[in-house]
C-alpha cells in the first residue's frame, strides 16, 4: 500500500520548520506495511547529506518499550518474575538500604512501570548513555538511589530502565544489546537497528543538533553503554516501520498462530495502565488538549476525545526528538525522528492522526458479530415490531423485567413504533461478543440502542436501551 497525503506532507513541513530541526524522517504504517514516509531535510548540516528513510537516527526513550518486551519474553520464558525483588537479578540491589523502614523491596514491575521510588532524571541520564559496566556497577553499589518509597507514585525514571538492561544481562547470561538483537530485532527483519550509534557508517547517520540563539550547535555523540537499554536505540524509519507493524499485530486478539518473537498477549500487555493514572497535556500543534493518562511497560495508554485509545511515547536526547503513536482498534501507527535536541514531535503525530481520521484511514477496525449478539439483535427487532418486549422470550435474563417492567419498556417500543414506523436490523457495531450498540433502519428514520447479554453458555439479553430520538 503507498498513500498520498498532502496533508501529511504540510503538517510535518511546518513542524520541522517551527521547531528548527535540520532533517526529519517521518512515516504512517497501515495494514503491516510503511504506507507513507516523508524525509525532510539535512542528516548533517556541514556535508548537507539529505535524510532518507534508511538515514540513521537515535529515538532515545522510544527505546524504552523494546526493554519492556525483552523483559517480558524472559518472563514468559519462566526466566524472572515481574514480582520478584530486583536484588534476586542484580545482587548489588539486594544489599542496599530500602528509603524507610515501612518500605517493600522494589520489584522489576516497579521499575517497568516508574514506580520504583526513583527520582526524574532526564536532563542528568541523557548523557549517561555510555556508562562502563563497572561504572554502573559502583553507581549501584554506593547506594542513595531512591527518592521515595517504592510503590507510592509515578515518577519517570531512566535509572530505572537501565536496571532493567541489567536485570536482562544477568538473566539471559549475555550483555543485553545482544540479547535484544539476536531474540527481537533480528527476527523482525531490523537489521539497521543497533544500540551503538557509532556501528552505522557516519554517511547514514543523522547527526543531532542543538538550536539556541538562533543558530545550530552540533551535539556530541553519546557511545553505547549501559543506560542505553533507556534510550539508545537507532534506527530508521525502514526498520521502524517494521516494528510499529509488529506491535500493531498484537490486536485483536485471535485465534491465529502466535508467530512470535513475542507473544501478541505479551504485547499487548505493554500498553496496559499499570502506573497510578495521570492527567497529562498532548499537543496538537500549539494547542493542547488533556487526556487521561497511564504508564504500561514502556508504552503509555490515553484516551482522546476524537481519536480514542491510543499508545504512545516521547523519545528526547541531546540532539534527537522522537514519538511514535499506535491505535490498537485502528491499525494505524504514526512515528516521527527528527535531529534536534528535545524536539518533542508528539503534536505533530496527534495533528497526524487526525488528519487520517479525516481521510477514513484512523477508524476501529471492523469486528465479527458473535451468533449470541446476532441473536439478540433479530429479538430487538421482533420486540420493536410488535411492541412487545415479552416477544423477545427466552432470551431475556432474569433482571431485565424487575429492572424494568414489561408495561414500561412496551410504552417506550409502541412509542418509538409510532414516530418511526416498522424498523429491520440495518448495522450492528459489537464491542465485544456480548454487548454492542445496534441501528434499526425505520420507515420514517433510524432507532439507536445498546445491548448487553450475560456471561454463560448460554448468553440472555441483561440491558437493553435505546438512545433518546433525535
Amino acid at each position: 500500500m503507498s498513500l498520498s497525503l498532502p496533508a501529511l506532507d504540510a503538517l510535518y513541513e511546518d513542524y520541522a520548520a517551527r521547531v528548527h530541526s535540520p532533517g526529519l524522517a517521518a512515516g504512517v504504517v497501515v495494514g503491516g506495511e510503511l504506507a507513507w514516509c516523508k524525509s525532510l531535510g539535512v542528516a548533517d548540516l556541514a556535508g548537507g547529506r539529505p535524510v532518507r528513510p534508511d538515514t540513521r537516527f537515535r529515538i532515545a526513550s522510544m527505546s524504552k518499550n523494546v526493554c519492556g518486551l525483552a523483559i517480558l519474553m524472559l518472563r514468559d520464558g519462566g526466566d524472572l518474575s515481574l514480582e520478584a525483588p530486583v536484588g534476586e537479578y542484580v545482587p548489588e540491589l539486594a544489599r542496599l538500604p530500602l528509603p524507610t523502614a515501612d518500605s517493600r523491596p522494589i520489584t522489576v514491575r516497579d521499575l517497568l512501570t516508574h514506580t520504583a521510588g526513583l527520582v526524574t532524571d532526564d536532563p542528568w541520564a541523557d548523557r549517561q548513555l555510555g556508562m562502563a559496566p563497572a561504572d554502573f556497577t559502583r553507581l549501584l553499589q554506593a547506594g542513595r538511589i531512591f527518592a521515595q518509597a517504592p510503590g507510592v507514585a509515578f515518577e519517570y525514571s531512566n535509572l530505572g530502565y537501565a536496571i532493567l538492561g541489567r536485570v536482562i544481562t544477568n538473566v539471559s547470561g549475555q550483555p543485553y544489546q545482544r540479547f535484544v538483537t539476536e531474540a527481537l530485532l533480528k527476527p523482525l527483519g531490523m537489521a539497521a537497528t543497533t544500540y551503538d550509534a557509532f556501528a552505522a557508517l557516519k554517511d547514514l547517520r543523522a547527526a543531532g543538533y542543538r538550536w539556541a540563539l538562533d543558530r545550530w550547535t552540533l551535539e556530541p555523540d553519546e557511545p553505547d553503554g549501559e543506560f542505553g537499554i533507556m534510550g539508545g536505540l537507532v534506527t530508521t524509519a525502514e526498520d521502524y516501520a517494521r516494528f510499529v507493524a509488529f506491535l500493531l499485530d498484537a490486536w485483536p486478539a485471535r485465534d491465529d498462530p502466535d508467530e512470535g518473537p513475542v507473544r501478541r498477549a505479551s504485547v499487548r500487555e505493554l500498553g496496559l495502565v499499570h502506573a497510578p493514572p495521570a492527567r497529562g497535556l498532548v499537543r496538537d500543534g500549539d494547542a493542547g488538549e488533556v487526556v487521561a493518562s497511564g504508564y504500561g511497560y514502556g508504552l503509555v495508554n490515553s484516551v482522546h476525545p476524537e481519536l480514542g485509545r491510543y499508545l504512545h511515547h516521547l523519545g528526547g536526547l541531546p540532539g534527537y526528538g522522537s514519538h511514535v503513536l499506535i491505535g490498537p482498534e485502528t491499525g494505524v501507527g504514526i512515528f516521527c525522528f527528527a535531529n534536534r535536541t528535545y524536539a518533542a514531535p508528539d503534536g505533530v503525530n496527534v495533528a497526524a492522526a487526525k488528519a487520517l481520521r479525516e481521510a477514513g484511514l484512523w477508524k476501529p477496525r471492523e469486528k465479527p458479530v458473535s451468533p449470541a449478539l446476532r441473536a439478540a439483535a433479530e429479538a430487538v427487532v421482533q420486540a420493536y415490531n410488535a411492541g412487545r418486549i415479552e416477544t423477545i422470550g427466552a432470551e431475556l435474563a432474569v433482571n431485565l423485567l424487575p429492572d424494568e417492567p414489561a408495561a414500561e419498556r412496551d410504552a417506550v417500543l409502541e412509542a418509538l413504533k409510532a414516530s418511526f414506523g416498522r424498523a429491520r436490523l440495518e448495522a450492528f457495531e459489537p464491542r465485544h461478543d456480548l454487548a454492542g450498540r445496534f441501528v434499526l433502519r425505520c420507515e420514517a428514520g433510524a432507532v439507536r440502542g445498546e445491548v448487553v447479554l450475560t456471561p454463560g453458555p448460554e448468553p440472555k439479553i441483561q440491558k437493553l436501551v435505546f438512545d433518546e430520538p433525535a
